[in-house]
């Protein structure tokens, strides 16, 4: 009996057997078909009369078994929808049976075709009970054999709706799943002290002080809509859960359901996005879809994380063509294959190249002439970019001057850049550097020159772009640690990539040239307790299971970022309350032009302390931190006394002394130049 059990545990019973299993069952359901319809009594059923209607009851049945599939399906997991085909099989032979025998009966065919009405009735209703109960009881057999061992887990599902009842008849008929439902939670009030298919629903507060601790339950599964139930509230139930050392899951959304069932192994692990998310943007789709109807769309860096999601969401607005362009063909080639796959009806065209090359980025603009520029093309990484501050001046700054000026000179209509909060009082090359195109393209709209409307959009870190922390952490946890953090009090703005792309396209519209448009970011949060949220959402239990290591701060971090300067800007309202626009100060075109010009002139020539000392002119509120530059030329170069803290001629903060220093800004000297 252990080596049949064994066998059918490990194999499946072929097709074949399978209809005939369920044919045999239908032979014996005719002959108790005329059994009830005569009341049991043998004498006034014809044996011979009944055997010729199986000459036409199994072609049809066979037909309709096969036409459907009703016995391909694997019997231990049965489901509701391989039910309905056995019903649905069974009822479509017991109505050409009705038909037939009607036939007959007007056109006096012979007596095998004229089948008892009665009896094809009470046939049916035999063959769809005893199918469906035969593939149950090989499920629950199946389930028995595998589970006899097995203490079941025990769980509940928080929500009681379609998708929750949907979560447990999945679980219940999966044989994969050993689990035991204590009951389902859910604070709708009508739905208190009710059962759903005997199990009870709970309200939150008693399920998690009374139910859990007294059930010990070990896992929570949430199965609700992302309109039923708002991230800060799931947030809060993953704390409590990751105190009471529960495992958090949730159903994938159901446009993500396989052939729209759903199956027992979709349902995975609380990701940590799905914590840190917000609700739902409400975009003002008409705006966007006027701004982009019938336009060309140029997207620089589209094979990124933030440019390839501008891509995926302008391509469901009636452009008329969109221009991929990026450098990284690797992920610009998938990029074009996903769009293929997805959008098979869309203009687009894919671009390899480089926004530091003038040649080439002048001659896309004479073949595409777009209507707007999305420029997300940029080096991002801070301590890189600290230890390459001309390349990353070259390409954050040089490459974005090369499109906006392209734009002016093509009457490109919007020009959109992807800036970052960086750029706010930047202690990095790569804030800065960001800082200085911000202020170039808003120079160019405060010229009055230009009919291309310049708009800035900046907003924090973007969970699972690359070079996030969230991937990194991932990656670590997944090799068994250590997780690494710069800083035990760093923390940071979070916004998922979909979120910031909704805004970027929303706020780009909304804009009339010469903007700063700030994304509402939420809270700040700190870097620790995403690590050990992250941790314990795996499984595991923070530094025991997986040791955090506190590294020190890069070169270029800072502790905390700041979206907006409270300083220099003032932030203004809009009809968007995730949008905000930063005010910013005027900047002149001549002197921030000639500053860039003169940087590039001599980018492969000037030192990496030269050109700090550049950048600083032009941004006097850049203080670099934790930097490559060296202390001791920068104390000299800044005539600072690390003593006392203060300048020796001025006897000024050291911030301050920066700002008198450099202002007002100076061409970088002839001896750097070819």
């Amino acid at each position: 009996m252990k080596h049949f059990i064994h066998y059918f545990s490990k194999h499946y019973l072929p097709s074949w057997i399978v209809l005939l299993l369920d044919l045999t069952i239908a032979l014996i359901s005719w002959f108790f078909a005329y059994i009830i319809r005569f009341n049991f009594d043998m004498s006034q059923i014809e044996i011979s009369e009944s055997m010729l209607n199986l000459i036409v009851i199994f072609p049809i049945l066979i037909f309709h078994f096969y036409r459907l599939k009703s016995y391909s399906g694997i019997l231990r997991h049965t489901t509701i929808k391989d039910i309905t085909r056995i019903i649905s099989a069974i009822a479509l032979t017991g109505l050409i049976l009705t038909i037939i025998s009607l036939i007959g009966r007007l056109l006096h065919l012979p007596s095998f075709l004229i089948l008892p009405i009665s009896v094809i009735i009470i046939f049916v209703l035999l063959v769809s009970i005893f199918l469906s109960l035969s593939r149950i009881f090989a499920k629950i057999l199946f389930q028995f054999w595998n589970h006899t061992n097995k203490v079941p887990q025990r769980i509940m599902i928080y929500g009681a709706g379609e998708l929750g009842q949907t979560t447990y008849n999945t679980l219940l008929l999966d044989s994969s799943v050993n689990i035991s439902l204590v009951g389902f939670i859910d604070n709708n009030r009508s739905l208190q002290n009710k059962y759903i298919s005997g199990i009870p629903i709970y309200q939150e507060k008693r399920a998690f002080n009374e139910i859990i601790p007294k059930k010990k339950v070990s896992e929570i599964i949430f199965a609700t809509e992302r309109t039923d139930i708002t991230y800060k509230h799931k947030r809060k139930i993953a704390d409590i859960c990751i105190k009471l050392g529960i495992v958090i899951k949730e159903v994938p959304p159901v446009k993500t359901w396989i052939n729209g069932e759903l199956r027992a192994a979709a349902i995975q692990r609380i990701k940590i996005e799905d914590l840190l998310g917000r609700n739902l943007i409400q975009l003002d789709k008409q705006l966007i879809s006027r701004g982009l109807k019938d336009s060309i769309v140029l997207i620089t860096g589209a094979a990124g994380s933030i440019g390839s999601e501008i891509v995926r969401q302008l391509i469901n607005f009636k452009v008329r063509k969109v221009v991929l362009l990026d450098k990284a063909e690797s992920d610009l080639y998938n990029l074009q294959q996903e769009i293929i796959a997805d959008h098979i009806n869309t203009d687009f065209e894919v671009i390899v190249g480089d926004v530091t090359n003038s040649v080439k980025m002048r001659k896309i603009f004479e073949q595409f002439s777009p209507s707007i520029v999305f420029s997300a093309a940029a080096y991002k990484h801070v301590p890189l970019m600290e230890e390459f501050p001309s390349e990353a001046f070259h390409v954050n700054v040089g490459g974005n001057k090369i499109l906006a000026d392209l734009s002016a000179e093509f009457g490109v209509k919007k020009f959109v850049l992807i800036s970052t909060d960086k750029a706010v009082n930047p202690t990095n090359v790569m804030g800065t550097t960001k800082r200085i195109s911000e202020m170039y393209i808003q120079a160019l709209s405060q010229s009055g020159k230009y009919t291309t409307q310049f708009i800035t959009t900046r907003f924090g870190n973007v969970l699972g772009s690359n070079g996030s922390v969230v991937p990194l952490f991932k990656k670590q946890i997944e090799k068994g640690g250590p997780v690494t953090l710069t800083h035990k009090k760093i923390t940071r703005y979070f916004m998922t990539i979909p979120e910031a792309c909704q805004l970027v396209l929303e706020a780009g519209f909304m804009g009339k040239g010469g903007e700063i448009f700030v994304f509402d970011m939420g809270q700040p949060i700190r870097i620790l307790d995403l690590a050990k949220k992250m941790i314990s959402l795996s499984g595991f239990i923070p530094n025991r299971d997986i040791k955090i290591k506190v590294t020190g701060l890069r070169p270029g971090e800072k502790l905390y970022e700041e979206l907006f300067d409270n300083k220099s800007q003032k932030l203004l309202q809009t009809h968007n309350d995730k949008i905000m626009i930063g005010k910013d100060r005027k900047h002149d075109l001549f002197s921030v032009n000639k500053n860039i010009i003169d940087i590039l002139q001599n980018i492969n020539n000037i030192s990496r302390n030269d050109l700090i000392e550049q950048l600083m002119r032009i941004v006097p509120e850049y203080v670099p931190k934790n930097s490559y530059f060296k202390q001791k030329e920068f104390d000299h170069f800044m005539n600072f006394s690390p003593k006392n803290g203060k300048d020796k001629n001025k006897g000024l903060p050291y911030s301050n002394t920066i700002k008198l220093r450099y202002n007002p800004i100076k061409p970088i000297s002839n001896k750097h130049k070819k």
